[in-house]
Formats: C-alpha cells, structure tokens, sequence
C-alpha cells in the first residue's frame, strides 16, 4: 500500500478496508487494543499490531499529533507494532520508535491539549516544518511574520526581486540515475568544515531511512539559467505528498541566499503539485534558514 497522507480520510474510507469496518469479515475487535479504547481510564501502554493500529486510529478518527506529518508516520509500511495508551480519557497511539534520529515519533490522538512530539534526540530540538496550501499564502505569511517585509527575504515583495537577482531556475529528479550529478554538485557547493563527501551524503541518506523506496529519494537544484551552473543542491525524500529534506549545500551569498531561493522554489514547485506538507526533520537552526521558511515549526522532548 502507498503512502496516506491525510490518515484520517484514508483510514476511514470504505475502499481502503473493504467488508473490514462495516462487520462483514467477522473482524472481533474483542482483543487487548480495543479493550483499551474502551476503557479510556486505562494509563497503561499497551503493544499491538500495526494493523489494529490502523483500525483504531480510524474507528476513533485519531488526527496526527500537532496537526504535523512525516512520511514515516505511514506507519503500515514502516512498523509492526504500535503502542495504545489512554492518558486522561484520551487515547495516544504512538510508534515504539522514531524511523531515524531526524523523524519525529508518529503519535495519532485524540487529545484536545498540546502533545509533545517524541524524538530520538539526545536533546530537545525543534521539528522544521511547514503546511502547503498555495505558494502566494506562503509568501504571505512570511510577509505578515515579519515587521519590514520589504527587506525580508522571502516575502511578496522581495521574491520577485530575488528571483530576477538571482536568475536561476529549479530541477528535480529522481536520486536513482543521478547520484554521481548529486555527488559532484555538493562537493562543489559544501561548506568546507563538513568532511563528508556527495557520494557518503547520499549513501548515509539511504542507509538511514531504512524501508524508504528507491524512487522516494530525490534532487532539487537551482540552477543559474545564463551559465548552468549550479548554485544550490538538495537531497530530499518525497512521498508525493509531502517532502522531508535531507541535505543542503549552496554557494554563499550575502543577501537573496541561494539555499534560501532554493527552499522557496521548492515550495512554489511542491504547493502547485498539490503536496500538503514540506520539513526538514528534527535538527538545529544551521544556518539560521529553517526559521525563515518552517512557519509551522513545533518543538518536541526527548524520548524516554
């Protein structure tokens, strides 16, 4: 099964369980997860399969935790098992485990109150992220967040500047059948205090996001339209829907930054294909970029 990106309206759908929520597959939901759900007094935690996971989450209408996502909270492609907790009378289902140190722990609820995101973390860092709507609400935001949004970079009236500035244009490609392309743009482009090279980034990349399909692995790059070269790179994983990004390498710039214009045509590239959602995990604030651009940003906790 692919990726969901709107879990409830997924899960909850008579197509994706046919003759499973309507009784028919005589499915007993008299088991150790639903007796939970029912008694919502319960503060114990509880380990199911991700299969009744699924269930529950749907039967319940469980919304992801702070109205975030990350493509490994698909969770019927990315765990086995899941854990069921009632706090207060509302029911939490969270993942044992977060994928990687960089993905927040997939948490489904019913809480009306703040849930912390768990992560892998040795320390509490903010998870990056942004919703997509339309690319103009975006460059509005951005606008209305900040007090001079005639100098702010990006805003609406300063991204038609920097666009004309800077003369570059986006591409995107798969990673498979252009990993040596990827390899030698970031080499080129890396800030010279990170050791690693294009050809480890990219590897690291896979190796980490175990069960992540071949083609979900992608490369975005600004490209300067007059020469060709490229000015900024990015390795990403994209479920179609929503996008996490991986890594980032740009040619140095005092004002309209390269990184910068390449993050905002992404987004521009992301909302008029319809994804709902762009971030850039669980990490620090290098470079101080993410808190231009991650608007929806939400802090987490370290998992105990």
């Amino acid at each position: 099964m692919g990726a969901f990106r709107d879990v409830t309206r997924f899960l909850t759908s008579a197509s994706a369980y046919p003759g499973q929520l309507d009784g028919t597959t005589g499915w007993n939901p008299i088991d150790a997860g639903m007796a939970a759900v029912r008694d919502r007094n319960v503060a114990r935690a509880r380990v199911i399969p991700v299969r009744e996971a699924v269930r529950i989450i749907a039967l319940n209408n469980l919304k992801p935790a702070c109205g975030v996502w990350h493509f490994s909270w698909d969770i019927e492609r990315f765990c086995e098992t899941m854990m069921l907790q009632t706090i207060d009378g509302a029911l939490h289902i969270c993942a044992p485990r977060p994928l990687n140190e960089w993905a927040p722990v997939a948490h489904f609820t019913d809480s009306p109150d703040p849930v912390p995101l768990r992560t892998g973390k040795r320390e509490a860092l903010p998870y990056w992220f942004l919703r997509l709507t339309a690319f103009e609400d975006f460059l509005d935001r951005c606008s209305a967040a900040n007090s001079r949004p005639g100098d702010h970079f990006p805003s609406r009236a300063t991204y038609p500047r920097a666009a004309t500035r800077l003369g570059c244009h986006l591409e995107h490609m798969k990673l498979h059948g252009n990993e040596e392309r990827f390899a030698r743009w970031y080499d080129a482009l890396k800030d010279a205090r990170y050791k690693h090279t294009g050809d480890e980034c990219w590897r690291s990349a896979v190796a980490s996001n175990p069960g992540v399909p071949q083609g979900w692995f992608t490369v975005s790059a600004l490209i300067e339209t007059d020469t060709g070269a490229c000015k900024a790179v990015q390795l990403a994983v994209s479920d179609h829907l929503s996008h996490s990004g991986i890594s980032i390498a740009a040619a140095r710039r005092s004002r309209f930054g390269y990184g910068v214009m390449l993050a905002v045509e992404e987004i521009k590239r992301l909302c008029a294909a319809g994804a709902t959602s762009f971030d850039y995990g669980v990490s620090g604030n290098y470079g101080g970029y993410k808190k231009q651009i991650f608007l929806d940003a939400v802090p987490t906790v370290v998992a105990r």
